[in-house]
């Protein structure tokens, strides 16, 4: 009978260490979660400001030209 409640006692020991593990995770990726969300929210607001999106934007600062203007070409065009 001994035994048995031992083993009960290691495995309700298990139990909460892994229900206190659990949490720390949850919070973990609570917080992680949120944090991605409020970058996300806040990248795409920066977007809604022309001269900002022109920085960030590749694409912006080559719409316009002409693909023989652009960089991606050497100086003589080919």
């Amino acid at each position: 009978m001994e035994d048995h409640k031992a083993g009960e006692e290691g495995k309700s020991g298990y139990e909460d260490l892994f229900i206190r593990f659990s949490a720390r995770v949850e919070k973990v990726l609570i917080i992680l979660v949120s944090a991605l969300l409020c970058a996300l929210m806040l990248s795409q607001l920066l977007l809604q400001h022309p001269q900002i999106r022109y920085v960030m934007v590749k694409v912006e600062q080559l719409e316009g030209k002409l693909y023989s203007e652009s960089k991606a070409l050497g100086s003589d065009g080919k």
